[in-house]
């Protein structure tokens, strides 16, 4: 039996408001650097906090929400196109936050198990969305929920490793040049 959609949407708006003012765990564990998956390049985890941050953006507010409001509200996709874009465009991203891929991958590969279950019980509910207005009203708790995590993920990102990493100005560039024997063209 399919899984309802608005008790789908129920569990996610439940989940939204547990992680609303509370970081959740799985975002603390990754700023803490605990990753059980193995993920992260030569141990480290600013890779990891990296895409964390990007790709719940992209699935949220900057790229995949937008694309799929666009396609719900305009009549030349039809509702099964607008689902198989769901999946297309959400799947791959949630499933490589979320999924455990024994045995190399003990654990959800960057914490998110929620992402790739909830993305999965989305797709178990077509057979219940008989809508775009429908479809929409779930996903829109859906995008909540990436948009919140989103939130979390930005705030945590070490954004005082920046200090070390300083924008150079033209003056920097001509004396680093000069020092190295170059001749810049100046226009």
């Amino acid at each position: 039996m399919a899984v309802n959609w608005k008790d789908l949407k129920r569990e996610i708006h439940d989940e939204v408001e547990k992680v609303w003012l509370k970081e959740p765990l799985e975002v603390t564990m990754s700023k803490l650097g605990v990753f059980p998956s193995g993920a992260g390049t030569d141990n480290q985890i600013l890779g990891n906090l990296f895409f964390l941050n990007a790709d719940t953006q992209a699935m949220g507010w900057w790229t995949i929400e937008p694309s799929m409001y666009c396609v719900l509200g305009d009549d030349k996709f039809s509702l099964d196109v607008c689902k198989q874009l769901f999946i297309y465009l959400n799947g791959p991203i949630a499933h490589l936050l979320g999924d455990v891929l024994e045995p190399n991958c003990p654990a959800p590969w960057l914490n998110m198990p929620k992402f790739a279950y909830f993305h999965d019980k989305i797709v178990e509910s077509y057979p219940t969305i008989e809508t775009k207005e429908e479809f929409r009203d779930l996903l829109w708790s859906w995008f909540c929920y990436v948009n919140r995590i989103n939130s979390w993920f930005y705030t945590v990102l070490p954004w005082e490793l920046g200090k070390n990493l300083q924008r150079k100005d033209v003056d920097d560039v001509e004396q680093l040049a000069d020092l190295l024997g170059y001749k810049l063209e100046k226009k």
